[in-house]
This record gives structure tokens, C-alpha cells and sequence, in this order.
């Protein structure tokens, strides 16, 4: 009986160092880039951790248990079994604890663009190479066992009252409540001529596309879309080494 008792020790001390490899927890929403209010659905996250782990999120959410270190998060949307949207970012985790990451997906370049095979999207959350969920039930199953000797040992039964997860709390993004006032917003001439010309290009475009169509120098259109982003009339975009401007107009 001493024996049995010591194994199942050793047992859940390993399932315990299991769990604590994994110190931090990153997670957030993700967003499609022209509507930062409602999550994306159904899209795919990826992240190249040791081993690589993915997940369905068809709550337009994602979590993941990650140790220490230098990470690259991929995250694609698909129509019909085409790439609609994709993104792709860098991430540190240098602690322990929580990292919120929201992930805001843009349309795919020439070179992105691919076909996704079938796929069964109905699920709530598929992880892949997941060891963390195995280790999760080895620990249950040794406490059950670790409990059940110990109620053995003093006669006695103790209700063990369930800790309910607290729900996480993943911030929104928030976007102007009255974009109609930006329409009565007086413009010097040159910033209402650039304004006017994204909104001409779709009310998106690259600041680089903008360059070739305004008889500006790089440092003047650069001044010129912090004077608009200051006023609330864009929003720009990092997106590798260029930027996206968004015209910020009414739905």
C-alpha cells in the first residue's frame, strides 16, 4: 500500500512540473480589418510553438499555453475554400501570466492567395499536437486517485466545491460613434484633396499607392496623413514595411 501511495506521488509531481512548463497563457479576438466591432469567425490560428499548435476558432477568439520565448502567430480566414484574409505577427512572451493579442486580418497579397481542402469547421476548438490536454487528464485522474487515499486514510468525506473559471476578459475595439460629424470637419485645401483622393480609392490604399497620385514629397504626404489620422479622419496601418491608410467613414 506504501508503495502504490509513493508511485502515485511521483506520478502527480510530474503531471504538476507537466503544467507548469506552459507559464503563460496569450489569447484575444480577431478582427476582420474593415470591421473592428463584430469577431471574425471560422478563422484558422496557428502559432510555432514546441510542438506547433492550431485551432479552429469558430467564436472569433483563440488561447493558447505557450512557455517563454520568441513566437510567430498566423491567422487565415477562408470563403469557399479561397484565402480571404490573412496576417501573420511576432510575439514575446517574456513572463508569466496573461497576454492579450488581438489579431486584425487584411485581404492577402498575389503571393498568398491558395486553396484550403476540406476541413470540418463545426467543431468549437481543434488543437493539434496539443501534449497539454493529455498531461491535463493525467493530473486529474492522479488527483482523483491522490484524494481517494488520503478519504481512505481519515475515514472521512469532504465535499470539494468546484472553482468555476473566471470568463476572460477580452477588451473590444471601439470605433468613432458619430463618423457623420467628420463630414462637416473644415480641411485646409491640400489635406481635403488627399482626404478626398482615399476616399476616391476605395477609402483604402497603401500610403506608398498614395505617393504616385499626389504632386507631394514623401515628407510632406507623411505630415499631411498624421494631420488626418490626428483629426480623426484615417487610421493608419503597419503592415510589414509599408503603411495602410483607412479612411474613417460611416457605415
Amino acid at each position: 500500500m506504501v508503495k502504490i501511495r509513493t508511485a502515485l506521488i511521483i506520478i502527480l509531481l510530474s503531471a504538476i512540473l507537466i503544467n507548469g512548463a506552459d507559464a503563460a497563457t496569450m489569447y484575444g479576438t480577431i478582427y476582420e480589418w474593415s470591421d473592428f466591432e463584430k469577431p471574425l469567425k471560422n478563422a484558422i490560428v496557428e502559432v510555432n510553438s514546441t510542438p506547433p499548435q492550431y485551432m479552429v476558432s469558430t467564436t472569433g477568439t483563440y488561447s493558447f499555453n505557450l512557455s517563454p520565448g520568441n513566437y510567430s502567430i498566423r491567422a487565415k480566414y477562408y470563403r469557399n475554400n479561397i484565402l480571404e484574409y490573412a496576417a501573420e505577427e511576432e510575439m514575446i512572451i517574456d513572463r508569466e501570466g496573461d497576454f492579450i493579442h488581438d489579431i486584425l486580418l487584411f485581404p492577402p497579397t498575389e503571393s498568398e492567395y491558395e486553396m484550403l481542402g476540406d476541413i470540418n469547421l463545426t467543431k468549437d476548438v481543434e488543437l493539434k499536437n496539443d501534449p497539454e490536454l493529455n498531461s491535463y487528464f493525467v493530473f486529474i485522474l492522479m488527483f482523483v486517485l491522490l484524494v481517494i487515499l488520503v478519504f481512505y486514510k481519515l475515514r472521512k468525506k469532504k465535499p470539494v466545491s468546484p472553482v468555476p473559471d473566471e470568463p476572460l476578459e477580452i477588451p473590444s475595439v471601439k470605433t468613432p460613434e458619430n463618423m457623420e460629424e467628420l463630414k462637416t470637419i473644415e480641411l485646409p485645401a491640400d489635406l481635403k484633396n488627399l482626404y478626398d483622393l482615399i476616399l476616391g480609392m476605395g477609402g483604402r490604399t497603401t500610403q506608398k499607392e498614395l505617393r504616385k497620385k499626389i504632386a507631394f514629397s514623401e515628407a510632406k504626404v507623411s505630415l499631411m496623413i498624421a494631420d488626418l489620422e490626428d483629426r480623426g479622419l484615417i487610421k493608419k496601418i503597419r503592415r510589414g514595411r509599408s503603411n495602410i491608410i483607412i479612411a474613417e467613414t460611416k457605415k
